[in-house]
């Protein structure tokens, strides 16, 4: 098949919009709250790289760290030695090895890796996206990032590996977590970033208009099987990624992006959302 061909099926608009609105839904903030990535998939089924790089990002013992330390040494890892690239939507074995090897990755590839690295770590996690309604061309596709539970916070925190950034409310002293984001955005209050990466250059105004903007609406990824989507995506290479992506969807075995409704906090309207 043409790369042509292949864009089309990937890229265009309307396939795109077409696809997203069959995997969108509104749920409860309760039920967000109560989901994380490691109840549908388990440390055996995460491939064999993965346990072989962790000693690279961990070379002293971790059991002295907390798990927002571990979660900001998996990212600053991930940041500072994969260079980035085109998309991937690979298998997560093939996705890692390739952004190791310099052959891309962009920030949904990112979060799918973390993800995995923080199950073989016991770190809770949830991958997050933004849907952002703009004519901005930079930033229309919208955004992936990660939230982390802190045991010894009690909390969930919003993590972005590629921007190796933290949210905080004016005290700056416990980080945000994405609906401590959404309640300080619907009442105006003040919200700010930093970067726990020496190495980092935070674009301050990207990175306001995804997370800060208006038309900025967050969504969970759910119901993402890591053994699944790799087995298929491995099995079917040969085919474009979209048409893999599709045939889950028809046996029942898609994942979703759910949007949290919670109409005393953050109100979304119905035909904004889906258009």
């Amino acid at each position: 098949m043409s790369r042509s061909l292949i864009w089309y099926f990937r890229r265009h608009p309307l396939l795109y919009k077409i696809r997203f609105n069959l995997l969108s839904k509104k749920t409860s903030f309760d039920k967000i709250n109560r989901f994380c990535y490691n109840s549908l998939n388990k440390t055996t089924d995460i491939p064999n790289i993965y346990f072989d790089l962790n000693p690279l990002i961990f070379t002293h013992n971790k059991a002295t760290l907390t798990d927002l330390d571990k979660a900001m040494q998996i990212a600053i890892w991930l940041r500072n030695y994969i260079k980035g690239g085109p998309g991937l939507g690979k298998a997560s074995d093939l996705a890692l090895r390739k952004m190791i090897n310099g052959e891309g990755g962009v920030c949904s590839d990112f979060s799918q890796v973390f993800n995995n690295f923080c199950v073989i770590n016991d770190l809770k996690v949830k991958e997050w996206g933004l849907r952002i309604f703009t004519n901005d061309p930079c930033i229309k596709g919208g955004h992936s990032f990660n939230e982390i539970y802190s045991k010894e916070l009690h909390k969930w925190v919003l993590i972005d590996v590629t921007k190796s950034i933290l949210f905080y409310s004016i005290d700056k002293t416990v980080p945000l977590s994405v609906f401590d984001l959404i309640r300080l955005k619907k009442e105006n209050q003040e919200i700010y970033f930093s970067s726990f990466n020496k190495k980092a250059i935070i674009d301050y105004k990207r990175i306001t208009d995804l997370y800060l903007s208006s038309n900025s609406f967050p969504f969970v990824i759910t119901n993402y099987r890591n053994k699944t989507y790799d087995y298929y995506l491995n099995t079917l290479q040969f085919l474009p990624g979209p048409f893999t992506h599709g045939l889950l969807f028809l046996i029942g075995k898609s994942y979703f992006f759910e949007f949290p409704v919670y109409e005393s906090i953050y109100q979304i309207s119905s035909s904004k959302l889906y258009s």
